[in-house]
C-alpha cells in the first residue's frame, strides 16, 4: 500500500523509530492524519508487528475510524493490526489516570507500536502536567518491552514551557512540514522528503546518506535512559511546584 522511491528512506525512518517514543511536532500545512496513517501502515507492514491505539477523545475515534475504513487506506491496517484498544481520557482526575495506565500496562505486548491520538486536546486541559507524567511513564513502560510509542501535536497551540516539557518527555521529537520529515525545528541535508500522492506515501532519502550518526544520537543505553527519565520526572516535579 506504500510507495516508496527508496527502501532507504524507509528503513531509515522505520531504524530511527523502533524501539523509541517518538512525537511527530507538526505545522498548519501538514496533512499529519494522512501522513501519520501512512508511516503506521507501512511499518506494521514493514516490521510484522503488532499495534494498539489509544483513542482519547469522541473527535479522535471518528477520524481515526474514517481513515482506516477509507478504500485506499484500509489494506495495511486491516491484514497486520491484531489488537484495537479505545481509552477514553476526557476530564480524567489523577485517579483515573492512574487506572487508565494500570489497564493499558495490561495490554502492551513485546515489539508493540503504540499509537496515540493527537495531543491537540490538551490545550482544553487545565492541569497538563499530570497527563505528562502519564505520558513518560506509559512510554517507559512501553520502550522496557522494546516497543515503539508514537504520536502526534501541532506546534504552537501549547505555551512555549508546556512545549518544551511535553518535547522531553519523548526520546525523538521529528518536526514535520508539507514535504519533509526533519530532525529538528530546522531544515537540513538530513530530512527525509514525502509526498502523498493519491492516498500513498512517497518517502524519499535523505541528501546525506550517513544516518547512522544521526541514530546514535537518538540511541541511548539502559542506563542513559534511566537517568533521562529521572531527569523528565525532576522537571515535571519542578513545573508542578512553580
Amino acid at each position: 500500500m506504500t510507495d516508496t522511491t527508496s527502501e532507504n528512506a524507509v528503513t531509515d525512518l522505520f531504524e530511527l523509530i523502533n524501539g523509541h517514543s517518538v512525537l511527530f511536532a507538526y505545522n498548519a500545512q501538514t496533512r499529519m492524519s494522512e501522513l501519520a496513517y501512512g508511516i503506521i501502515s507501512s511499518f506494521l507492514e514493514t516490521t510484522g508487528v503488532s499495534m494498539s491505539l489509544i483513542l482519547f477523545t469522541e473527535q479522535g475515534q471518528e477520524l481515526w475510524k474514517n481513515l482506516r475504513w477509507n478504500k485506499d487506506w484500509n489494506a495495511g491496517l486491516r491484514s497486520t493490526c491484531d489488537h484495537f484498544a479505545k481509552f477514553s481520557a476526557g476530564g480524567i482526575t489523577c485517579t483515573d489516570m492512574t487506572e487508565l495506565l494500570m489497564d493499558i500496562e495490561s495490554e502492551i505486548k513485546t515489539r508493540q507500536l503504540l499509537f496515540l491520538e493527537d495531543l491537540a486536546f490538551l490545550r482544553w486541559r487545565h492541569n497538563k502536567i499530570p497527563f505528562m507524567r502519564f505520558l513518560d511513564i506509559l512510554s517507559s513502560r512501553v520502550r522496557e518491552k522494546k516497543g515503539t510509542t508514537v504520536c502526534t501535536i501541532a506546534l504552537n497551540i501549547l505555551d512555549t514551557e508546556i512545549e518544551k516539557l511535553l518535547f522531553s518527555v519523548f526520546d525523538i521529537v521529528l518536526f514535520i512540514t508539507e514535504d519533509a520529515i526533519q530532525l529538528g525545528p530546522k531544515k537540513s541535508k538530513d530530512d527525509i522528503q514525502y509526498s502523498l500522492k493519491d492516498s500513498k506515501l512517497v518517502l524519499r532519502s535523505a541528501v546525506s546518506t550517513d544516518m547512522k550518526k544521526i541514530k546514535e544520537i537518538f540511541s541511548l543505553s539502559i542506563e542513559e535512559k534511566e537517568e533521562l527519565d529521572k531527569i523528565v520526572h525532576e522537571h515535571i516535579e519542578d513545573f508542578k511546584r512553580s
